[in-house]
């Protein structure tokens, strides 16, 4: 059994800051551990009604609608929801002053009782996650998924003395607020500019993403992306074991594509997998495959299980889903991909042909890394939202552009321009508050357009 770290919070007084999923999961923890807990919302919490009645009944004292100072220097402990910046003038103040602040990560280490494979990246963190999951799961490991994709690690903890692992999404908000947080094997996918509308430059971001490996030992393992210039130069003096996965290298060990195949050597054994057939298309997909292996087989699995794993496995909606073909045009959503690095990998899972839908709220970061592809790969581009012109000023020498109303105009564009062999992408690069609630509202919108347009082709 992995020992726990356990902390006596029974009698602390505890400000939870945030009261999304995971700050409701957090209060409802604390209470059960003996806290005295006061939960805190700059906004009302209107539609969560329900999770509010069900924190009715426990020790919770509710202050939303604003921030009082007095919560944040009076607590013993501060627990900050990953949504909430960690550099807000209460949080600031309380630090000043001495009082503990963590996220819920370092919270539920330190009640968890089972070893933690812990996944980030600026993308494809989901599919890693939860391909990793299933592989352990094959392999006849008793494992739990959490973190960023699905339950919030507090959630874990009752019954984690049984499991073999725990596999954890996270995110740079939830590394933010760690402290003594140490997963057994870590794993970093990319970097590229992301979140610049929340942290000041991009060094602060990557500083957040790198805080995974600051409490390893030489005893713990390091999952790493050999392709990623910004992986590769962070790394070079992280105390874990290294293990890396290339899909342009030869390396002696490690995890390698091979004339169409993905190979693993470690520690004397190969194995080897054949992708073909598997739902996760595209170039970045590849890289999630070949990292989980890598993973996997840290922890001793490897072989059958894992490839009837990458076979059966079905990637979560809006994320290079195809949705559609009509008269050789194909429909793909990909609204998941928020940033530019995303839609870069978006786009160069295709050759050529692409009418590309993009745009949102900015997010701070260039949209250079795209041109070359766009030049290669994109036939049009569709632009709509904030971003529109910034898109256009970097983008504009790159490819055609047209200017749209809004995602149905875009998409009734973008259709009537493509011919056989061709495909209409959403990748916006861009973050959707300013149109949708989500990118899951703009992916299922995006969704619903290219089915009405696929009836008229």
């Amino acid at each position: 059994m992995y020992p726990a770290r356990r902390h006596d919070l029974s009698g602390a007084r505890v400000l939870v800051v945030g009261g999304a999923l995971t700050g409701m999961s957090v209060c409802r923890f604390l209470a059960k551990h003996g806290s005295r807990v006061t939960l805190t919302d700059r906004s009302d919490l209107a539609g969560r009604e329900a999770e509010l009645s069900a924190l009715a009944g426990l020790e919770v004292d509710l202050m939303i609608g604003g921030h009082r100072e007095r919560d944040f220097l009076g607590a013993d402990m501060i627990v900050v929801s990953p949504g909430v910046p960690l550099s807000i003038e209460p949080l600031e103040k309380a630090r000043q002053a001495g009082v503990t602040i963590i996220g819920d990560v370092e919270l539920a280490f330190w009640y968890l009782k089972a070893p933690i494979c812990a996944v980030t990246g600026t993308n494809g963190k989901t599919t890693t996650t939860a391909l990793l999951g299933d592989m352990l799961d094959a392999c006849g490991q008793k494992v739990a998924v959490g973190g960023n994709i699905g339950e919030p690690l507090v959630e874990l903890v009752d019954g984690s003395e049984n499991l073999d692992c725990i596999v954890a999404e996270l995110s740079s908000f939830q590394l933010e607020a760690i402290d003594t947080f140490r997963p057994k094997v870590a794993v970093l996918l990319n970097i590229t500019p992301d979140h610049l509308d929340r942290y000041p430059g991009f060094e602060e971001y990557v500083q957040a993403k790198m805080r995974l490996f600051e409490n390893q030992t030489k005893d713990d393992r390091a999952v790493l992306n050999a392709d990623d210039p910004e992986v590769t130069a962070r790394t070079r003096s992280i105390t874990p074991k290294r293990v890396c996965f290339s899909r342009k290298k030869s390396l002696n060990e490690g995890v390698v594509w091979e004339d169409g195949r993905i190979v693993c050597r470690m520690e004397g054994a190969e194995y080897s997998y054949d992708p073909r057939g598997s739902a996760l298309t595209g170039v970045h997909n590849r890289e999630n495959i070949m990292a989980a292996v890598a993973a996997a087989a840290v922890v001793g699995c490897a072989g059958d299980s894992v490839d009837r794993a990458i076979h059966s496995f079905r990637p979560a909606a809006h994320r290079l889903e195809l949705v559609g073909e009509a008269n050789g045009v194909r429909y793909f959503d990909d609204s998941k991909a928020t940033n530019v690095g995303a839609a870069l990998r978006s786009v160069e899972s295709f050759d050529a042909g692409v009418h590309l839908i993009m745009g949102g709220v900015d997010k701070g970061g260039s949209y250079a890394p795209l041109v070359e592809a766009v030049r290669r790969r994109v036939t049009a581009l569709y632009l709509l939202g904030e971003a529109a012109d910034r898109i256009e000023e970097e983008l504009g020498d790159a490819a055609r552009i047209v200017r749209t109303e809004d995602m149905a105009d875009a998409v009734r564009r973008a259709s009537d321009a493509a011919t056989s062999g061709e495909v209409v992408l959403l990748a916006p690069a861009c973050s959707s508050f300013d149109m949708y609630e989500n990118y899951k509202e703009r992916g299922r919108h995006f969704a619903e357009l290219a089915a009405e347009r696929m009836k008229k082709r």
